[in-house]
């Protein structure tokens, strides 16, 4: 998001050899999935429940979580600020246990926030929703004065560990074990800087985090943290860098928001060095800040249009200025 600086990612992959992204382009490769009548919803985030066929989507700017069902009807699944709720952030959908995983964090896109982070800090939370009654399971909270903390995103683990990025306060992977009542820090780096998008290898053995510097990857066995691989020409750092990441088949899937990329790296067969990238999508007419997405079977969902650039300097959102939130889909399978 670019009102926080690497707090959502931004990034484009370069193919080797290095080629400068504003002279390629644009793809149009997506296809209009639907969209969300709700301009200033401001969403960060989507999660999809196969069981049902909804799509879940979080509101920066109202601090809420909507629920589109299979016909597409729309209706607030978690309501504005409810439960104490303040930007939504990541979601995330234990599938197996019927589980919505939420971040939620402080900051000025959400109507009425007025803490100042020198001051009051900034505050952030894990929220745990059923996913079929909407009954708040949970939440882990940090709320201090002078703390300035940020859930970004959530990886679910095979067996039900979950992992969050976390970033300002300390720039770390916090765990909730299976079961737990307990957020505890369990990663922090060098090699992680301002983590952001965060996904499971498909065996669960791998965890790959996108950080302002590139992804990281942690072995979960060993507990060893090391920089992702990447051939020559590559850009995965700093404007470029990652937001939503994604595994499928052997290979990651990044949008890189402040560039409008959509890129798939495939990996070897360590899972440790990225050995090509293929753009999916780059610069489409209907993106304005891509944030993240959702793999459904060999499509990739994802939010084209977060909007976060369209507010004033004075901090307000004019609604002539906005259109509807855009999800998209492109193929994964296919050599584009």
């Amino acid at each position: 998001m670019k009102k926080y600086a690497f707090v959502f990612g931004i990034s484009i992959l370069a193919m080797a050899p290095s080629f400068a992204q504003d002279t390629i382009g644009p793809y149009n490769n997506s296809n209009i999935a639907f969209t969300i009548p709700e301009k200033d919803l401001i969403p960060e985030s989507i999660a999809y429940d196969p069981a049902t066929g909804s799509f879940f989507m979080g509101s920066t700017r109202k601090g809420k979580i909507i629920r589109r069902d299979r016909n597409g009807n729309i209706m607030d699944f978690v309501a504005a600020k409810q439960h104490g709720m303040w930007m939504v952030i990541g979601l995330k959908i234990d599938i197996d246990r019927r589980i919505l995983w939420v971040c939620s964090s402080g900051g000025d896109n959400l109507e009425g926030y007025s803490l100042k982070d020198d001051q009051e800090g900034r505050p952030a939370g894990i929220f745990k929703y059923d996913l079929d009654s909407g009954k708040l399971l949970g939440k882990f909270i940090y709320n201090a004065p002078g703390e300035v903390h940020f859930f970004n995103d959530v990886a679910i683990a095979p067996n039900g560990d979950v992992f969050v990025t976390h970033m300002f306060q300390d720039h770390a992977i916090y765990q909730i074990k299976n079961g737990s009542e307990t957020l505890e820090k369990v990663y922090t780096s060098d090699a992680i800087q301002y983590p952001n998008g965060i996904a499971f290898s498909e065996n669960g053995e791998k965890l790959y985090v996108a950080h302002s510097d590139g992804i990281a990857l942690i072995n979960i066995n060993s507990g060893e943290i090391s920089l992702l691989e990447i051939p020559d020409g590559l850009k995965i750092s700093r404007r470029e860098s990652i937001d939503g990441l994604y595994f499928y088949k052997n290979s990651l899937v990044g949008i890189q928001s402040d560039v409008n990329t959509v890129n798939r790296l495939f990996l070897d067969e360590s899972g440790s060095k990225i050995i090509r990238s293929q753009p999916l999508e780059i610069k489409h007419p209907m993106m304005d800040t891509p944030t993240t997405g959702e793999i459904v079977k060999d499509e990739f969902y994802y939010i084209a249009n977060a909007q976060f650039g369209k507010f004033d300097e004075n901090g307000l959102l004019p609604m002539h200025k906005l259109y509807e939130p855009v999800i998209l889909k492109v193929r994964l399978d296919y050599e584009y």
